[in-house]
């Protein structure tokens, strides 16, 4: 399944909310994993991708109007979901295919 991630200018994770002090940092065409322990439920423990481009689009310009912070999104392939809401999926593994110019 193809999903949408938003990503720090120089391709590490936001960490906005439970990886602030654990960034990941993707590489394109790579499977990435989490580092800490997988939990299925809540915000530790998975990685998380936007469903839609619109979604992506949204987090794009809620980091740069409340973070102050230039991000790029990615077209990605994700693995296992978790859970999922009408803007973000949970998964165990993210790989990056292409970047979408916005």
């Amino acid at each position: 399944m193809t999903a949408f991630k938003v990503l720090r200018s120089n391709l590490t994770s936001l960490g906005l909310r439970a990886a602030k002090y654990s960034r990941i940092k993707y590489t394109v065409g790579k499977w990435v994993k989490p580092k800490e322990p997988l939990q299925k439920e809540g915000d530790k423990g998975g990685l998380h991708v936007a469903p839609t481009f619109a979604a992506a689009k949204g987090m794009k310009r809620y980091v740069a109007k409340n973070h102050r912070l230039r991000t790029r999104v990615f077209l990605c392939e994700i693995g296992e979901i978790f859970w999922r809401t009408s803007c973000r999926i949970k998964t165990d593994k993210v790989k990056l295919i292409a970047e979408i110019k916005i």
